[in-house]
C-alpha cells in the first residue's frame, strides 16, 4: 500500500485504520514512502509533513482517526500498546488552532516547571531555548546551578582558557547555555507542537513560544534559590 486516505468526514467517534469507508471524496492523503518515511500535505494548504522512522505495517496496524461531534475530522494518530504519537490534527479555522496551541502551551509549561523545581541548589542561569526550520521544532529550559559555573570557570577548555582574562569574554561564555550540561535540559514534546504548528492555517510559532515562556518564568523564577547575579536568558539557536 503506497497511500491511506483518511476521510476528512465521518461518524463522530474513534476508529481503527480498517473501520473506515474507503471511498470518500473529501480526504486527507497519507503517503508511504520509502525509508520508512509518511508524508501529506495538510488540506487547504500547500506544505507538506514528513514524519521519519515509521514501518508500514506498524502504520497500518496502528493508525487512528478521531471524528468531532459534527462528523469532522479532529486528529489522526498512531496509537501503539504504550506511546500516542500525533499525525495530523484538523483545525476548524484560525480561532480553533490558537485555543489547541494555548492549551499545549499551558500543559507543557506545567510539566517543564514542575520539573525545574526539582532542582533545590542555587540557580546562576535558567535558559530558555528554541528552534524551527518549518518542520523541526525544540523548544526547552536549561537550569545552571552555582555549581556548574564554577565547574565552567575552572575548565573553559584549551581555546577559552587564552581569552578569560577579557570579562567581556567571560561573560560570553557564561551566558551561552551550550557551555553547560545537556543532561539539565528539560524539553517539552517536540513532536507534538511539531506537527500542530505545521496543520495550523496560520502562524502561531511564536505564540506558543511566548505563551510557553511566560508561564515557565512566571511559574520558576519567583521560587528557585538564585545567586545575586541569577539570569533568565531565552535564545533561539541554529
Amino acid at each position: 500500500m503506497d497511500e491511506i486516505r483518511i476521510p476528512l468526514h465521518f461518524r463522530e467517534g474513534m476508529y481503527h485504520l480498517n473501520e473506515l469507508p474507503t471511498e470518500s471524496d473529501d480526504f486527507l492523503l497519507l503517503r508511504l514512502e520509502p525509508c520508512e518515511i509518511v508524508s501529506y500535505s495538510v488540506p487547504g494548504k500547500s506544505n507538506v509533513v514528513r514524519l521519519y522512522n515509521l514501518e508500514e505495517q506498524f502504520v497500518l496496524d496502528h493508525l487512528t482517526t478521531t471524528y468531532r461531534e459534527t462528523g469532522e475530522l479532529y486528529c489522526v494518530e498512531l496509537r501503539g500498546d504504550e506511546d500516542v504519537a500525533l499525525v495530523y490534527l484538523h483545525y476548524l479555522d484560525e480561532n480553533d488552532a490558537k485555543a489547541e496551541v494555548l492549551d499545549f502551551a499551558e500543559q507543557s509549561a506545567a510539566q517543564i516547571s514542575e520539573e525545574l523545581l526539582q532542582c533545590h541548589d542555587k540557580v546562576f542561569r535558567l535558559f530558555i531555548e528554541h528552534f524551527y526550520d518549518g518542520e523541526s521544532f525544540d523548544y526547552a529550559a536549561k537550569i545552571v546551578t552555582d555549581a556548574d559555573r564554577q565547574a565552567l570557570l575552572a575548565n573553559p577548555g584549551e581555546r577559552a582558557a587564552k581569552r578569560m582574562s577579557n570579562p567581556r569574554f567571560v561573560q560570553m561564555l557564561l551566558n551561552n547555555s551550550g557551555n553547560y550540561p545537556h543532561e539539565k535540559r528539560v524539553p517539552c514534546d517536540t513532536h507534538t507542537i511539531g506537527i500542530m504548528l505545521q496543520c495550523a492555517p496560520c502562524d502561531l510559532l511564536n505564540f506558543v513560544i511566548q505563551e510557553m515562556t511566560e508561564r515557565i518564568k512566571a511559574n520558576v523564577v519567583p521560587k528557585m534559590d538564585k545567586t545575586d547575579d541569577f539570569q533568565f536568558i531565552m535564545a533561539e539557536y541554529d
